[in-house]
This record gives structure tokens, C-alpha cells and sequence, in this order.
């Protein structure tokens, strides 16, 4: 994996190339090299650090891009969307009311993703989702501008079964969502994987704060796991309020809690709590040396599939697509080598099941840190 992600960074970083020229379409030195990318997501509030690094990624990605293509005016610009369905729409109508805008990085998280793709395809803005993994986006009202370079939830959640039932060793496991666009389905694949064995389930709401009646349910069903599918402002009281309870069970969270922000928030209660995440970690190499130098810290949640994203519209320009329909279209046959997988999206907007990795994390202090690769087969 370690040689495979190196030679992915060289391949990303050498799309610049004046030379070469990248999948999807060919030639365009001579003609206009510029253009706005939006990058939309929690940039602000308690999920935002499952976020920014994504939009750091981007940011390193484009300055890389612009040392060596110093004719090229290309913007990043950033809207904070706090992680709301209701606040990400009227940015998103901004994005697409300006021609200027040639594409979008996000939503990051599932419902904005879901309440503004509309807007997007409309107005013709491709789309490619760092991080919003809702089974749904791509099979349920689908729309020709989404994409995404990360694996869906179907995937994941068959993934957290395994981890489980098989790493775990669990045969009483609870499930709990918050009921929201993204925690509620990916309960449901994990339910449905698990079978039998689970031993009951409740629901949740964004916002809550006191989780007793939830950890009562749990104590009487006497379960030895907890999955939790929902993000860190409520993931972090949830598990202390495990902890404070007396139950030393292991608990497992999606990638909607991968993020620097959740062992701070959840305090001693986090350390030993497993985050499952279809992101590959890149701790090492080119990429983590190049975002530690930018920004201060080692690459964070999403950090790579930002710079993933933004290359390829980076890709999409270089090579000459000065409109939206060009843009889309290159996107649409775009098969290159990224720095976490080989970036090819199929007629739904989705990277190929066989380049999706599912990793398990676990918190060891204030910091997550790769624990394994969590078998698909």
C-alpha cells in the first residue's frame, strides 16, 4: 500500500506536467487557464474538522498546480456551509449564478450534498464529493454532475458488520442513528449485515445532548458493542455518557466522526473508540511532508481525496475545458492515478467498488490513528 500511495502521489503531482497531458482529454497549453472551483462544507462549528483538512488538500493541490502553470488563474473558493442542508442551498444557487464557477468540491457531507444537487445539475456545475458517502446520492434521484472519490455507504456499513462481528468479536451488538440523511442508512446496512446478532437499536436526533434513555436500552439488552452512525457533536456526548454509565463495551463510529475535533471532545472517554473511514491514511511520503509544511499539521480527515478532487479539476482546465460542459465532460472520462485510488468514475458519479479501502481508526490519546484495513470480500 505504502509503494502503491507514493507512486500515486508522483502520478497526481505530475498532471501539472507541461508535457503530458491527462485522462479525459488532451492538449489546450494554449488556451485559457482559468476559472473558479467552490469548495463547499463545515468549515466552521463541531464538525468542522471532518472538513477542513479536504479543503486544505484542495488548497495544496491548486498551489502546487499554479507554481508550475504560473499562466493559469485559478481560484479556490471556500463557502461554509456549517455541515446544514438549509445553509449549503442559497450558497450553492451562489456557486451556480456565477459563470465564473466551474465546478464544486462537495458538499462534504450527505444532506447538503442531497439538498443541493439539483441546483448544481441544473446550472451544469459538476460536482465531486470528497466525503459525503450516502448510498443514495448516486441511486436515488440521481444527477449527471455528481461524483465522488470516496466508496458509498452500502460499502461501509457492510465493512463495520465485519469489523464487529469478525475484529470485535461481538454477539450482542446495538445500533443507534440520528435519524438523519446520512446516520439512518448506514444503520440500516448495518443492521441488515449483522442479522441476527444484533441485539436491538434506537434512534437519535441531531442536537441532542442527554442520551440516558438510549444507554438504558443498551444496558438491557445487554450488548457487548455499540455502533453509533452519526457525526462528532453528538458522537462525543454519547460516548462519555457510555462511559459515565459504567459500560466499558467497545463503540464504533463512521467516518461522519472522523475528525481531530472528536478526541478532544469526547476527553479520556474517547481513548480506545474505533472510527471506521473510507480513507486511506497517508501519514507518510510526498503528500503529508507537503501538507505539514503548508499548514502546520499532519494531513486530517479527507485530507488526500480533497487533492484528489481538486485535481482533477485542475486536470479539467489544464487540458483546455474553458466552460461547464467541457469540464463535465472530461470529469465523466476521467481515469488517472490519484494519491488514495485510481480516480475513475462510472455513469452514476461512483469510484469502482474494486479501488474503494475501508480503514478502521482508533483514538489513542488526543489523536486518531490507523488501526487496519477492514476486509471487503
Amino acid at each position: 500500500m505504502a509503494a502503491l500511495l507514493v507512486g500515486a502521489s508522483l502520478a497526481a503531482c505530475g498532471t501539472t506536467d507541461d508535457e503530458g497531458g491527462s485522462g479525459g482529454g488532451g492538449g489546450g497549453d494554449d488556451a485559457a487557464c482559468a476559472g473558479k472551483i467552490g469548495a463547499m462544507g463545515a468549515l466552521s462549528g463541531p464538525n468542522a474538522s471532518i472538513v477542513i483538512p479536504s479543503v486544505n488538500g484542495a488548497k495544496l493541490a491548486l498551489s502546487q498546480f499554479l507554481e508550475e502553470n504560473s499562466d493559469c488563474d485559478i481560484e479556490l473558493v471556500p463557502f461554509d456551509s456549517e455541515g446544514d442542508a438549509a445553509k449549503a442551498t442559497p450558497l450553492a444557487s451562489q456557486i451556480a449564478d456565477d459563470a465564473d464557477f466551474l465546478g464544486v468540491i462537495g458538499g462534504a457531507f450527505s444532506g447538503e450534498t442531497r439538498a443541493t444537487k439539483g441546483i448544481f445539475d441544473e446550472a451544469g456545475v459538476t460536482m465531486i464529493s470528497q466525503s459525503a458517502t450516502a448510498t443514495d446520492l448516486t441511486t436515488e434521484d440521481v444527477k449527471k454532475v455528481f461524483h465522488r472519490v470516496v466508496g458509498y455507504d452500502d460499502i461501509q456499513g457492510e465493512a463495520v458488520a465485519t469489523y464487529i462481528s469478525d475484529t470485535l468479536g461481538a454477539t450482542k451488538p446495538f445500533v443507534v442513528d440520528n435519524s438523519e440523511a446520512y446516520g439512518e442508512p448506514l444503520a440500516a446496512t448495518v443492521i441488515s449485515s449483522l442479522g441476527d446478532a444484533v441485539a436491538g437499536t434506537d434512534k437519535t436526533q441531531v442536537g441532542q445532548t442527554e442520551f440516558s434513555a438510549t444507554i438504558s436500552k443498551i444496558e438491557a439488552a445487554d450488548a457487548d458493542a455499540v455502533f453509533y452512525a452519526g457525526y462528532i457533536a453528538e458522537a462525543a456526548p454519547l460516548l462519555k455518557q457510555i462511559r459515565d454509565a459504567g459500560l466499558e463495551i467497545p463503540v464504533v463510529f463512521p467516518d461522519g466522526v472522523y475528525g481531530a475535533d472528536f478526541p478532544k471532545a469526547a476527553g479520556s472517554a474517547g481513548e480506545g473508540a474505533i472510527i471506521t473511514c473510507p480513507c486511506v491514511p497517508i501519514e507518510d511520503g510526498e503528500f503529508s511532508s507537503d501538507y505539514e509544511a503548508e499548514f502546520g499539521e499532519k494531513p486530517g480527515a479527507y485530507a488526500a481525496e480533497g487533492f484528489d478532487a481538486m485535481t482533477v479539476f485542475l486536470d479539467a482546465i489544464k487540458s483546455g475545458a474553458t466552460d461547464r460542459a467541457a469540464v463535465a465532460e472530461f470529469v465523466n472520462s476521467y481515469d488517472e492515478p490519484g494519491l488514495t485510488k485510481q480516480i475513475k468514475f462510472d455513469d452514476k458519479g461512483d469510484i469502482s467498488v474494486d479501488n474503494v479501502v475501508i480503514w478502521s481508526y482508533k483514538v489513542e490519546g488526543d489523536v486518531l490513528v490507523p488501526d487496519q484495513e477492514i476486509s471487503l470480500s
